[in-house]
């Protein structure tokens, strides 16, 4: 979908009288992302530049765009992420319009060389520390940990020859205790380099749509396979998130048996999510599975 298109997607009163009622005349527009349950635009208009998101109120999605509207409103003002601007429910849409970095925001990188590893490890560890205690309202980390379940036993219905690593995977399922991941902060609950941008050496989380209650290292936990899928070693990864203190918080067993289920959501999304996204799912199982084994090993070790 063009620019114009994804645009015009709004309805007329929408578009010309209350986006513009608060950015002023549209001069530019810029297509982030649209799907049939919602749409993402970079809006520059006299009085104010913005990056809208929307959706239908009967959209499936409507939820995820709920939940990031509840968090984004409970984050601090200088948290590393944009800030949300104004939000209203009208002609059966929801508008959510968020700060906008820039046009050229680039997701982070997170390979081995990449200068950008210690600031997106600094800016997660200062979003625990911000988010703690949790904002009222969010849901707990549990009811994520039961959605990712669905998806994992999908994928443990299969034949055993058509899930790689299918024994080390349900071994460490069997050691999850979704209690135990229960805690005090306020998570992202989607770490990814995606949600991760940077301008000027800042890194900004963005896309709260899976934020949830829990122990902060939940969130380092779907951070760590990232880390690996982009060239580090499971020792250089573990040695990365041994410096953050939440990373410490969480038994080596709850965080393997939360990386098999994280690994089993991404070998579900390769299978049946966007098109488009399918092979990056499937890199990032493989980093799973990498990054399982290794944390498996210190388990029964007890590292």
């Amino acid at each position: 979908m063009n620019d114009l298109s994804a645009w015009e997607t709004l309805p007329f009163p929408v578009r010309n009288h209350i986006v513009q009622g608060h950015t002023g005349q549209i001069h530019k527009f810029q297509t982030v992302s649209t799907s049939r349950h919602g749409l993402a635009l970079h809006l520059h208009g006299t009085s104010q530049s913005v990056f809208l998101r929307a959706t239908p109120l009967r959209s499936p999605d409507l939820q995820l765009y709920r939940r990031e509207q509840s968090a984004t409103l409970h984050l601090p003002e200088d948290a590393p992420a944009p800030r949300l601007l104004w939000h209203t429910t009208v002609y059966s849409w929801l508008l959510l319009a968020y700060e906008l970095i820039n046009d050229n925001a680039d997701h982070v990188f997170l390979s081995p060389d990449s200068v950008n590893v210690p600031l997106v490890l600094d800016a997660v560890q200062r979003l625990g520390k911000m988010l703690t205690p949790c904002p009222d309202g969010a849901r707990p980390v549990t009811e994520l940990v039961t959605n990712m379940q669905a998806m994992a036993e999908h994928m443990l219905g299969k034949a055993p020859t058509r899930l790689p690593g299918r024994d080390l995977l349900e071994a460490a399922l069997q050691q999850l205790d979704p209690d135990a991941l229960q805690g005090d902060t306020l998570l992202h609950g989607n770490l990814a380099p995606r949600h991760l941008r940077i301008k000027d050496q800042f890194v900004y989380a963005v896309d709260w749509s899976q934020a949830c209650q829990g122990a902060a290292g939940v969130d380092l936990v779907f951070l760590a396979p990232h880390l690996v899928e982009a060239g580090h070693s499971a020792e250089q990864a573990e040695a990365l998130l041994a410096d953050i203190p939440a990373w410490a918080e969480l038994p080596a067993i709850q965080v393997a048996g939360l990386t098999a289920l994280w690994t089993l959501a991404r070998l579900h999304q390769a299978e049946h999510g966007h098109e488009i996204r399918r092979p990056e799912q499937t890199r990032l199982a493989d980093a799973g599975r990498i990054w399982l084994a290794h944390l498996l090993d210190q388990a029964l070790n007890g590292s």
